[in-house]
């Protein structure tokens, strides 16, 4: 009882002192949003809709002009902007901002894309999460640079709690599918799901809809918190993504794969 109830770091306590690891800023580029807006790696409309997302996203999400991205960010847009498509695996601590390395470089190509007139309907991106709890961090994100496309660039959440059906009214954002049916009469260019989900999908015959109309269109696949895949599960999601571009009808060499960890 001594031991236990004695103050951390006193002779014969239990515990030892607190231990407290500072975390140091990440290195920033050069380079700014407002000064590579207009290049190949950030179009133009996509620089605006980040520097402008709606006003109730704007405190978490909005980059404006004279925002310098850190170093690995843009490396990373360099190697995911490549004609030749390339994949890559981004390791970087929490709150380094893992998640833009990949989305931007996603969404850049997306807005391409409509520049050149091609069909928007039809899944691009697939994003796999292993928790429903990280696919609805991604929400308010997706909502603040999707909205100033004016519902060009859609994105759904597909977990067990997606509705089958919502009105219209229901949708706050421009660039959200917000139920099963909207998702498999059109499906969008950007899909985060997990493995279950996933694998339901490509068995289920309500979801046919989405591999037919998405069919030759799927171009990234990104996996998330990638060090949590270790033995057989490893195993299986390696499985399940030959499986999933064989429903999406495209060859490895024609995706680029991206982990994050």
């Amino acid at each position: 009882h001594e031991q236990l109830s004695a103050a951390p770091g006193t002779p014969g306590a239990l515990l030892a002192d607190p231990v407290f690891e500072p975390t140091f800023g990440w290195a920033e580029s050069e380079e700014t949003m407002g000064s590579l807006a207009g290049g190949s790696l950030l179009h133009p409309r996509l620089a605006q809709a980040m520097a402008s997302p709606p006003k109730d996203l704007a405190e978490d999400y909005a980059f404006p002009g004279n925002r310098h991205p850190f170093t690995h960010q843009l490396d990373a847009w360099k190697i995911l902007n490549q004609k030749e498509p390339k994949s890559l695996v981004v390791t970087s601590g929490t709150g380094s901002g893992k998640t833009e390395c990949f989305l931007v470089p996603i969404l850049n190509h997306v807005a391409k894309e409509i520049d050149a007139g091609e069909d928007p309907e039809g899944v691009r991106a697939l994003f796999i999460y292993p928790l429903n709890a990280l696919i609805n961090s991604q929400q308010n994100r997706l909502d603040a640079w999707t909205d100033g496309f004016s519902g060009q660039i859609r994105h759904c959440l597909y977990t067990g709690a997606l509705d089958n059906e919502k009105k219209a009214s229901d949708q706050k954002y421009k660039g959200q599918v917000i139920d099963r049916k909207s998702l498999r009469a059109r499906p969008p260019q950007l899909l985060v799901t997990n493995a279950t989900m996933l694998e339901y999908m490509l068995i289920r015959r309500d979801d046919e809809p989405i591999l037919q109309k998405s069919a030759g269109k799927l171009r990234w696949i990104v996996l998330d918190e990638a060090h949590t895949h270790i033995g057989s599960q490893a195993a299986e999601m390696a499985l399940l993504l030959r499986r999933v571009m064989l429903a999406f009808q495209v060859k490895p060499q024609d995706v680029r794969f991206v982990a994050t960890s």
